[in-house]
């Protein structure tokens, strides 16, 4: 009985195959469907010998302008002067296009079967023709319910303006330490309303002492009605050695903190004079609020 033994296999040669480096190729993985992972998108070119360079180049690009080779300009002829204005809704499906929309096809539908084709809520067949009102097929935009079509070409920038822009210093006291400079209005005249105006024109009165509103005297100072500490009536006015009038009781009371004007920081030295001139004007002028109008003669 013969036996044979198997042979291990014959050493390779340093020129054979199997003693080069294998090349391992890792599969593609698959999109994943995670919503949270996002990632750009490569353009894959596709490299050919047979490509002129020009190709190669116009393949790389992704915008590319081509000129009409016209001289006339892009956009409409009259370069948007007559564009219509439609910032909330186009003209085509607003409000009003909508309805006049409807009643087109109620005219189309007028005497016709229905065909059980449906058109949109709007248009509906109506059986009975309503009456020329704002609820019935009144076309024009503002006799008719609903929201009104804006003006197509009025573009408008509206700013509603209360402030009075007066300067409240000088309206209650006279004066204002900004003088000249300042940008508010320096105007302390009385405004009557519409009801006090009719009711002097029924009584006879108005325009009666327009004359003595445009006297002016010549000897006549520019004197304050109110303190411009309290913003109040003067009570026992005093006036400093810059002509500041204040009343008595806030001047000491100012003078305990500050030896300083109030108004313009100017050292007082604590001397404070009786204002005998703005005193008399006040009595004047309380006199002729106190003295009774006079009757008219017919």
């Amino acid at each position: 009985m013969l036996m044979f033994a198997s042979l291990p296999p014959p050493l390779s040669d340093g020129n054979s195959d199997e003693d080069k480096n294998a090349v391992v190729r890792k599969e593609k993985k698959t999109g994943s469907a995670n919503p949270m992972i996002q990632r750009t998108k490569k353009v894959e070119r596709e490299v050919s010998s047979a490509e002129s360079d020009e190709e190669k180049e116009r393949k790389k690009v992704t915008v590319a302008y081509k000129s009409t080779r016209s001289a006339k300009p892009e956009g409409p002829d009259d370069m948007g002067a007559t564009a219509i204005y439609e910032l909330d809704t186009a003209k085509d499906n607003d409000a009003q296009a909508i309805f006049e929309r409807s009643q087109k096809i109620q005219e189309e539908l007028t005497g016709k079967e229905d065909d059980k084709i449906y058109r949109g809520m709007n248009n509906y067949k109506k059986h009975i023709k309503p009456k020329d009102s704002t609820m019935g097929n009144a076309s024009s935009g503002m006799v008719r319910k609903g929201p009104i079509r804006a003006p197509e070409h009025l573009r408008a920038t509206v700013r509603w303006d209360y402030q009075p822009d007066i300067c409240k210093d000088y309206k209650e006291t006279g004066f204002c330490g900004f003088g000249d400079s300042c940008k508010f209005l320096h105007d302390r005249s009385d405004y009557k309303h519409g009801w006090q105006i009719e009711r002097e024109l029924d009584e006879g009165r108005y325009g009666a002492n327009d004359d003595e509103n445009y006297e002016v005297s010549s000897d006549e100072e520019d004197m304050p009605f109110k303190c411009f500490i309290c913003r109040e009536s003067f009570k026992n006015p005093v006036i400093t050695k810059c002509r500041h009038y204040f009343c008595e009781t806030c001047a000491l009371q100012h003078y305990r903190k500050s030896q300083r004007c109030y108004v313009c920081n100017v050292q007082t030295n604590g001397v404070f004079n009786p204002a005998k001139e703005l005193a008399a004007k006040i009595a004047k002028h309380q006199a002729m609020l106190d003295q009774p109008p006079s009757d008219e003669e017919d």
